[in-house]
């Protein structure tokens, strides 16, 4: 009898373990001291802390962070201090730290930018990427829709630290070097993020339809 019992105690024990990481909140990537690019739902290093279809409005430590953004990836419905605001797939909003909000509906990202965050280092040479479409800007980051057509080309530019929001599925390539692009690289898998490092490059959509991200890129203080 002892063994019975001692056994169904085992059995309720692992299934109230199993059911509680079934339920458990979920938490970000978190990476620590490194800036190599990652595709994930979420992520967490100097510059950002992002989740995926959760808001850590109510659990930010007071004067960590300067901006709130969020990324819409679906119908996104927000009750701010501002009144609602509604957005549509690939549409932004920034908060201030002294904002107000809370999400309602649907499905997005929100990128938290820390306050003490490293200072980006302006190249000797800058190159403007072209075709991008800008929706924010302020003295510390600026944020743009990155479009580019089938086949399209974007010629040699730059980039700095940057937070990037993937919507369509594609295939990109730097044709200076694998014209056809490299199996498995360079995909552009929906409803993902990635944090990347600075870098100089021509980009080309392998694609059938356009590429579409939303960039959240760091810039150069001015002082």
């Amino acid at each position: 009898m002892y063994k019975y019992i001692k056994y169904k105690l085992s059995v309720i024990a692992f299934l109230l373990i199993g059911f509680g990481a079934l339920y458990a909140t979920p938490t970000p990537l978190k990476l620590k001291d490194t800036l190599v690019s990652i595709d994930s739902s979420g992520l967490d290093n100097e510059y950002v802390s992002v989740t995926k279809n959760v808001s850590n409005v109510g659990n930010l430590k007071e004067g960590a962070y300067s901006y709130r953004i969020i990324v819409a990836l679906t119908n996104t419905k927000i009750n701010s201090n501002r009144g609602v605001i509604n957005l549509k797939r690939g549409e932004t909003v920034v908060f201030s730290a002294n904002d107000v909000y809370q999400l309602l509906t649907g499905e997005y990202f929100e990128v938290s930018v820390k306050k003490n965050h490293p200072k980006p280092v302006a190249p000797k040479v800058w190159h403007e990427p072209g075709k991008n479409n800008t929706v924010f800007e302020n003295d510390e980051f600026r944020i743009f829709e990155e479009r580019l057509a089938p086949g399209g080309v974007r010629a040699l530019h730059s980039h700095l630290e940057r937070v990037v929001v993937r919507l369509n599925n594609v295939q990109l390539t730097d044709p200076r070097f694998f014209p056809i692009g490299e199996a498995g690289k360079g995909i552009q898998v929906p409803n993902t993020i990635k944090f990347a490092p600075p870098m100089e490059h021509v980009v080309k959509n392998l694609g059938s339809i356009p590429l579409f991200n939303i960039v959240i890129e760091f810039k150069v203080p001015k002082y």
